[in-house]
C-alpha cells in the first residue's frame, strides 16, 4: 500500500519453549480452566471444613466416618488436580504446540501500527485489528497478545529494541488498556 503511514515500531521475535510454554499457562488462567483456581481453593477450604465439622468424634459407628472422610479426602484431590494436573496438561500441549509455533514463526518481524498489527514470517502474513486482540497480558518478561484460546503470539521483552522499548511498553498499554491484564506474582 502506497498511503500507509510506516509503523511505529518493527522488530523481531523468537520465543523459546520456555517462553511459549510460560505464555500458554498466562492464557491459561486468564481465560481457561485455570481461571477457576480461586474458586478451586475456596472448595477445597469448604470440603475439608465441612467434612471435620461433620464428625461425630463420640461415636463407635464406622458408618457415621465415611462421609466426613470422604470430604476431608476431596480437598487434596481438588487442589492438586488445579495446581499439579491442569497446569501439567497445559505444559505438555504447550510443549507439543511450540513446535509447530516455531516452525511457522520462524524470522517472524512483527510490525506495530496505529490500528492493527502485523506478524510477517516466510510462511505467511498475519494482520490483526487490535479490537479483535482478546487479552493482552504482561509480565515482567513477556507480553502474550491472545486473541482465543488457540491463537497467541508471544513478545518477550528481550527482543523489544534498546531505543523504543519504553514507548513501546506505553503504546500497548494504551491501545489495549481495557483488555491488559499485569501480571506480577502469579502461582505458575
Amino acid at each position: 500500500m502506497p498511503n500507509q503511514k510506516p509503523p511505529k515500531i518493527e522488530f523481531s521475535v523468537d520465543a523459546t519453549r520456555r517462553e511459549y510454554s510460560t505464555a500458554a499457562l498466562l492464557v491459561e488462567r486468564q481465560s481457561g480452566y485455570l481461571n477457576l483456581l480461586p474458586g478451586a481453593v475456596v472448595l477445597s477450604a469448604v470440603l475439608l471444613f465441612v467434612g471435620l465439622c461433620s464428625f461425630n468424634w463420640f461415636r463407635t459407628a464406622f458408618c457415621a466416618i465415611y462421609v466426613p472422610l470422604i470430604l476431608c479426602l476431596c480437598c487434596p484431590l481438588v487442589l492438586a488436580i488445579f495446581f499439579y494436573a491442569l497446569p501439567a496438561a497445559v505444559k505438555k500441549r504447550a510443549e507439543r504446540d511450540y513446535k509447530t509455533y516455531s516452525e511457522i514463526m520462524e524470522n517472524c518481524s512483527l510490525k506495530f501500527f496505529d490500528d492493527n498489527m502485523i506478524a510477517q514470517t516466510r510462511y505467511l502474513t498475519l494482520t490483526d485489528p487490535y479490537a479483535l486482540v482478546g487479552l493482552c497480558i504482561e509480565t515482567p518478561e513477556l507480553f502474550v497478545l491472545a486473541k482465543d484460546s488457540e491463537r497467541m503470539i508471544v513478545i518477550p521483552k528481550r527482543c523489544l529494541p534498546e531505543g523504543g522499548r519504553e514507548d513501546f511498553e506505553i503504546f500497548l498499554r494504551q491501545v489495549f488498556a481495557r483488555r491488559r491484564k499485569v501480571m506480577r506474582n502469579w502461582i505458575f
